[in-house]
C-alpha cells in the first residue's frame, strides 16, 4: 500500500471518529427545555423556588442552587415568619428585576425541578445573585449537597457576612 493511500485511510478514519463523537455529544447534551439565559418569572412559590417561562411558552420550576430557606408550615411554627420573609425577599428581588431572570442550570432534582443559580441584571455591569441576597439577609443557609453551585464560594462568603452581622438563618431575630 502506498504511503499516500495509508494517510488517506487514517485521515478518513479520524474524521469519521470525530463526526461520531460530535453526534453522540449532541444527543446526550440536549436538554428537554432550551436553557437560554433569559427567563421571565411567573411565580414565587417560597423562599427558594420560582417558576419561570420563556417567550415560546416553555416553563420550568427552578430550585435555587446551594441554599435552603425555611418552609412555610401549616399552623403555628416558629420558622413560619422567617419562611414568609424569605419568600417576600425573593418576590422583591424578582420585582426589582422586572421579572427578567438569568438562569444558570446545574442539574434536575428528584422532583423534576431545575436546580440553578438565579440572577438578574443590576446597575451597570453587575449581576445580582438571588442566593447571595437571601444569605446576606439571614433568610437562607448554604445547603450541603452533592451538587456544588458554580458560585459556591460566593455563597459561603455571603453566609459569613450574615454570621458577622448576627443575621444567620436559625439564629436571626428577624
Amino acid at each position: 500500500m502506498k504511503p499516500s493511500s495509508r494517510t488517506s485511510i487514517i485521515l478518513t478514519a479520524i474524521a469519521g471518529a470525530m463526526l461520531a463523537a460530535i453526534l453522540i455529544f449532541q444527543r446526550t447534551n440536549q436538554p428537554s427545555i432550551a436553557l437560554t439565559e433569559e427567563w421571565i418569572a411567573i411565580q414565587v412559590a417560597d423562599g427558594d423556588s420560582i417558576t419561570v417561562r420563556q417567550t415560546d411558552g416553555s416553563q420550568m420550576s427552578v430550585e435555587l442552587c446551594g441554599i435552603d430557606t425555611p418552609e412555610v408550615k401549616q399552623g403555628k411554627s416558629p420558622e413560619q415568619p422567617l419562611a414568609n420573609e424569605a419568600k417576600q425577599k425573593l418576590l422583591k428581588l424578582v420585582v426589582a428585576a422586572d421579572n427578567q431572570l438569568m438562569i444558570v442550570p446545574v442539574e434536575k432534582d428528584n422532583d423534576g425541578r431545575t436546580v440553578a443559580e438565579v440572577m438578574a441584571h443590576g446597575q451597570g455591569e453587575a449581576e445580582i445573585s438571588f442566593q447571595e441576597e437571601l444569605l446576606k439577609n439571614g433568610l437562607a443557609r448554604t445547603r450541603d449537597s452533592s451538587v456544588e453551585c458554580p458560585n459556591q464560594l460566593a455563597l459561603e462568603q455571603a453566609q459569613n457576612i450574615a454570621k458577622a452581622s448576627k443575621l444567620e438563618y436559625g439564629t436571626s431575630p428577624i
